[in-house]
């Protein structure tokens, strides 16, 4: 078994957090690092989940599109999309009031989820919370991130699905969270002092933080 090695590494945000890097080997080392540098740190991470935290009140008018497969799959995705709109419209008025950009990321992100018109994805991802914390840093990381990368693929990601389908739709997030991709800094008052965090082996393929 390797040593495990803790060292300050520049994450995807710009900022420099402690790492624990445990794979065996050069090439695990590599991996480890990839991984790292390529997730928004801890505090930025934090930021993130304190704006897309639950909201009791607020209401957000969208289009939504149609959805598509069998009737009898789309009669159930529509009460299954439903059901999150009814938790993540009060998040998304309150993201849509806010100037953070990270908050405009966000909100970005949701909006890409609810372009989602394959019925089979919503019945897939009945059980999953879209307005997790860790899913949100997760779709984020993903619109900043300069290449893709195989560790990240997550079958429940809304940026991975249009990354299949359709990039134009990831194209327009971007665009829409353009403050925030073209920055160096997600969140602000960054403390000089990082703190230790655990770097995930590569084949995990979630986000360090989730």
């Amino acid at each position: 078994m390797g040593a495990h090695i803790t060292a300050p590494t520049k994450c995807l945000c710009g900022h420099l957090d402690l790492f624990s890097f445990t794979s065996p080997g050069m090439g695990g080392r590599r991996q480890d690092r990839l991984y790292a540098s390529s997730t928004i740190c801890g505090e930025c991470s934090a930021h993130v989940r304190e704006l897309v935290a639950p909201q009791a009140k607020g209401f957000y008018q969208m289009s939504l599109p149609q959805l598509a497969g069998r009737p009898r799959s789309v009669s159930w995705a529509q009460s299954l999309r439903l059901a999150h709109i009814r938790t993540l419209g009060p998040i998304m008025a309150h993201l849509k009031c806010s100037t953070d950009p990270v908050a405009v990321a966000a909100l970005a992100v949701f909006e890409m989820l609810f372009k989602i018109t394959d019925a089979q994805y919503w019945i897939a991802g009945r059980d999953h919370a879209f307005g997790a914390g860790h899913w949100v840093v997760s779709e984020i990381e993903h619109l900043m991130r300069k290449r893709d990368l195989a560790m990240h693929e997550n079958s429940r990601s809304a940026y991975c699905y249009w990354k299949r389908v359709n990039p134009a739709v990831i194209d327009q997030a971007k665009q829409d969270a353009a403050v925030l991709l073209s920055s160096s800094a997600l969140a602000p008052g960054k403390t000089t002092t990082p703190q230790p965090a655990q770097a995930k082996p590569s084949e995990a393929g979630t986000s360090v933080f989730l």
